[in-house]
């Protein structure tokens, strides 16, 4: 794997780059479709694409922003013909591949949390955690 890509290179070595990191769960295709998705939203907003870049590549080990797309009608995102909220789809390609939409829990530095209702959601799967509901 050559060096971590940064905002100013092509959207397919970005996403290639991305792809890399996602822990199954979702389709492959799924998955570059979301992450093309992603990158092509937040390549007029390069801080934002080089903080998701780094909170990926990095696993979380270094602290970043928040990483917004704009929030639609619904809250959710259609991507390969399937709705989802944005927050869970990332979350799931990049964190947690078996995770319930009522399962996140933003952390408190988040300023773009999907649960806050801002005009902006953020995306970042290290903003959020898992919190799994005690079984019956």
């Amino acid at each position: 794997m050559s060096s971590t890509p940064t905002s100013a290179d092509a959207c397919l070595s970005i996403v290639h780059s991305l792809l890399c990191h996602r822990q199954g769960g979702e389709s492959e295709s799924f998955a570059k479709r979301a992450i093309e998705s992603l990158v092509k939203k937040l390549k007029e907003k390069r801080e934002e694409l080089d903080s998701l870049i780094t909170a990926i590549t990095s696993n979380g080990a270094h602290p970043t922003k928040c990483v917004t797309i704009q929030r639609t009608l619904d809250g959710r995102l259609q991507v390969a013909g399937r709705k989802g909220f944005p927050h869970v789809i990332y979350a799931k390609i990049w964190r947690w591949p078996d995770l319930h939409k009522n399962e996140l829990k933003h952390v408190k530095y988040c300023q773009y949390a999907f649960d806050l209702k801002c005009d902006s959601v953020c995306v970042n799967p290290f903003h959020y955690e898992r919190v799994v509901s005690p079984g019956i």
